[in-house]
């Protein structure tokens, strides 16, 4: 595999960041490669996902790259007088890394996933544009906003002006059912996560409200990297269809 760390200046920050990119070693000409955005949480960065899991090892016999772009304490939103995340990650990150990189812009080749606020920005990026991917994968991924005082100190940035009573639902409710309808859906959580009971009932609402096939996998484990590291391999399983030990087709 190939690690790239790829450190430039975004107009939309107006500063530079890094976004960190796993490729396969090699690349035929004229192939365009399946993308995983994967989005990391509160108080990591892009680099959390490459450090603290073996991601690397584990899509070693896939056509698979995965991008990791820098957001900060964003939440994946527009900061009020301040950094617009959103737009960056949205206008910016996706778009020129497809110049830079050979990925496949079809939406049957890009996925989605993160955890815990990546979670939460994994589903945001599912609900707002659901015909840009396939598949999305939050990892305990934080669905009520309410919940945020109570995890992160500087909630303000990300609730003023903002309205967090079903922020998640709001989103999927302003777009066609059908779209969502055409995602599939890996949800995980570990049954010692203090987010798992608004995730239990976000999960209930995705299928019961929306109509949505949602796999959602829960069993030991907490809001923690060992827990999302564990999950990874059935989640890329999942994902791909392939044996990770050999690249065939399950």
């Amino acid at each position: 595999m190939a690690i790239l760390s790829l450190t430039r200046a975004w107009s939309a920050l107006e500063e530079q960041t890094t976004i960190h990119v796993i490729l396969p070693n090699e690349v035929q000409k004229n192939q365009k490669l399946q993308v995983l955005w994967l989005l990391h949480g509160l108080g990591d960065n892009g680099s959390g996902w490459i450090r603290k899991t073996n991601l690397e090892v584990l899509i070693k016999y896939t056509n698979l790259a995965v991008i990791t772009p820098e957001m900060n304490r964003s939440f994946y939103m527009n900061l009020k007088n301040d950094l617009p995340y959103w737009d960056y990650l949205t206008q910016e990150v996706i778009p020129e890394m497809r110049k830079i990189l050979p990925l496949s812009t079809e939406p049957k080749d890009n996925f989605v996933g993160g955890a815990s606020m990546g979670g939460f920005g994994a589903l945001k990026l599912a609900f707002t544009h659901p015909d840009w991917f396939s598949a999305v994968m939050p990892m305990s991924p934080v669905v009520d906003l309410t919940e945020l005082p109570k995890m992160m100190p500087d909630y303000q940035a990300i609730l003023d002006g903002i309205r967090p009573q079903k922020y998640l639902e709001n989103l999927a409710e302003s777009v066609p059912t059908s779209a969502l309808r055409n995602l599939r859906y890996y949800y995980c959580i570990g049954d010692q996560d203090v987010l798992k009971p608004s995730n239990d009932q976000f999960v209930e609402y995705m299928k019961n409200d929306l109509g949505l096939d949602v796999d959602y996998y829960t069993g030991t484990g907490a809001h923690d990297w060992l827990y999302w590291q564990k999950m990874l391999p059935g989640m890329l399983t999942w994902l791909l269809h392939v044996n990770l030990s050999d690249g065939k087709p399950i």
